[in-house]
C-alpha cells in the first residue's frame, strides 16, 4: 500500500521539507514475530461447571477431539464448547496476535537493511515524547468482570513465530511515532492484531507460526472480584499402570512380531507402521499389541517388532542384580564398578578406587549390538546363576552351622 503521510508543507520545517524533496519512494516490510496465540474467553452455564466436575472433565481431552464426547460417553450439550472447537465459547473476547510481553518489531527496507529491531515491550507507547509507536487497544475483558456465581471460559493456543507481515510504501522517512500497534487484552495478556501508519490499515499477509502448548481453564466468579479455578480430580479410567523402562543391560533383544509372541501382558517397546513408521509403548493383553484410551484398548495393527525385559517381571524378586556400569579407562587397571563407588574429590572430580585415575568409559550393555551382547556375558549375573549362587551360599552357611554344633558337642 502506498501510505498517506499526512504531512504538509506548513506542518515541518525547511529542512524536513528538504529531505522529504531528496527522498527516494520505497517500500517497507514490516513483521511482529515472538510469542503469542489464540486466546478466547466467553461465559458458560453453571450446569456446565457441576457436569464437568462430576464426570472428572480434562478440558484437554476434549479441546482437540472432536469426536471426545462420544469416545468418552460424556453429554456434549453440558460441555463447555463443542468437542474439538475450544475457539467457539469467545463471548467476552477472541484474539489472535503476538504476546506485548513477548514479541519484537522489525522493520526492513527494500534492500533487506534492519531499520528497527526491538522488542515491542521496550516501547512506551508515547509516540509524540519518545521514539515510540502508539498502542490501541481495541477490547478489554476480565474474568472479574463476569457476575457472582457465573462461570468463565479461558482458553489458548500458545504459539512461536511470525504474527504479522506487512509492507508499506513511503515518500518520505519512516517515522515510528505514525505506527499504531492495535491490541485486545484478554485476562491480563495484550495480544497484538493490527498495524497501521497515519492513520491507514497495513494488510497482513499471514506469517507464520507453530504450536507450543495449550491452556483451558474454567473459572467459578465468587464475590469481591474472588474466583474457584476448574481442578477436578484426574479421572481413573482403570488403565493397567505403566511401570519402569528397562535399563539397557535389562532389554530382551528386539523380538520379529511375525514370528515372536510375548509371553506375559504388559508394555513393550514396540516399532509399527501407521502413516509411516511410528516407535513408543504399546500394550499386550495376551492377544494383540493396542493402546488404552478413556477405559477403552485399541488394537493396533501392523506391529513390526517388539522389546521389553530379558527377566520375568511378574515378581520383582527375580530381577538379577545391577552389573558395572563404568570401566576405569586405565587398561592396567581395569576396575569397574557402579557411579557412586567413585571417589569424589573437593574439586567434584570423580576418581578410580583403586588406580585413583579419574578417565572412566560407560560399558554397553545393548542386547543389538556385539559390544553389549559381549558385555553382558561378561558382567551380568543371569538369574539361574544368581539363584545357584545363593543356594550355594546358603549350603556353605548350613555346612558352617554344622560344625560349630559338633565343635560344641
Amino acid at each position: 500500500m502506498k501510505a498517506n503521510t499526512n504531512m504538509t508543507t506548513k506542518d515541518i520545517t525547511a529542512e524536513q521539507l528538504i529531505e522529504v524533496l531528496k527522498f527516494t519512494p520505497r517500500k517497507y516490510s514490516i513483521s511482529l514475530w515472538g510469542y503469542g496465540g489464540e486466546k478466547v474467553m466467553g461465559r458458560v452455564p453453571r450446569a456446565v461447571w457441576d457436569y464437568c466436575m462430576e464426570h472428572q472433565v480434562d478440558l484437554q481431552d476434549i479441546a482437540w477431539n472432536s469426536e471426545a464426547a462420544e469416545d468418552m460417553n460424556l453429554d456434549p450439550d453440558l460441555l463447555p464448547f463443542p468437542p474439538g472447537s475450544w475457539y467457539e465459547c469467545d463471548g467476552m473476547a477472541h484474539a489472535n496476535g503476538v504476546s506485548r510481553g513477548s514479541g519484537t518489531l522489525q522493520i526492513e527496507d527494500e534492500n533487506g537493511e534492519t531499520v528497527i529491531e526491538q522488542s515491542i515491550d521496550d516501547f512506551s507507547g508515547d509516540n509524540i515524547d519518545d521514539e515510540s509507536p502508539e498502542f490501541d487497544c481495541t477490547n478489554e475483558s476480565w474474568i472479574g468482570e463476569a457476575a457472582e456465581g457465573e462461570v468463565v471460559f479461558v482458553g489458548s493456543s500458545n504459539e512461536k513465530g511470525t504474527f504479522f507481515e506487512g509492507e508499506i510504501e513511503l515518500t518520505e522517512p519512516f517515522d515510528i511515532r505514525k505506527l499504531k500497534l492495535q491490541y485486545e487484552e484478554v485476562d491480563g495478556e495484550e495480544l497484538i492484531y493490527g498495524v497501521e501508519y497515519a492513520g491507514e490499515d497495513i494488510d497482513n499477509w499471514g506469517g507464520s507460526t507453530d504450536g507450543k502448548s495449550s491452556d483451558f481453564d474454567m473459572y467459578l466468579v465468587g464475590d469481591a472480584c474472588t474466583w474457584t479455578r476448574y481442578e477436578p480430580e484426574e479421572k481413573d479410567w482403570g488403565h493397567p499402570p505403566y511401570g519402569t523402562s528397562p535399563s539397557d543391560w535389562e532389554k530382551s533383544p528386539k523380538f520379529d512380531f511375525a514370528e515372536h509372541k510375548p509371553v506375559y501382558p504388559g508394555y513393550y517397546n514396540a516399532v509399527w507402521s501407521h502413516f509411516g513408521t511410528t516407535y513408543g509403548s504399546l500394550y499386550w493383553d495376551g492377544s494383540n499389541f493396542g493402546e488404552w484410551e478413556y477405559g477403552k484398548f485399541n488394537p493396533i495393527a501392523g506391529v513390526k517388532t517388539w522389546q521389553g525385559y530379558n527377566w520375568d517381571t511378574s515378581d520383582w524378586a527375580n530381577q538379577p542384580p545391577e552389573p558395572p556400569n563404568l570401566i576405569c579407562s586405565n587398561k592396567k587397571c581395569g576396575w569397574t564398578g557402579m557411579s557412586e563407588e567413585r571417589r569424589t574429590d573437593d574439586n567434584y572430580d570423580d576418581h578410580c578406587p583403586e588406580c585413583d585415575g579419574t578417565d572412566f568409559d560407560w560399558i554397553d550393555y545393548d542386547p543389538d549390538t556385539k559390544t553389549g551382547r559381549a558385555n553382558r556375558a561378561k558382567y551380568c549375573v543371569t538369574q539361574t546363576e544368581e539363584q545357584e549362587f545363593i543356594a550355594g551360599m546358603n549350603a556353605a552357611l548350613e555346612e558352617l552351622q554344622q560344625e560349630f554344633i559338633q565343635l560344641e558337642d
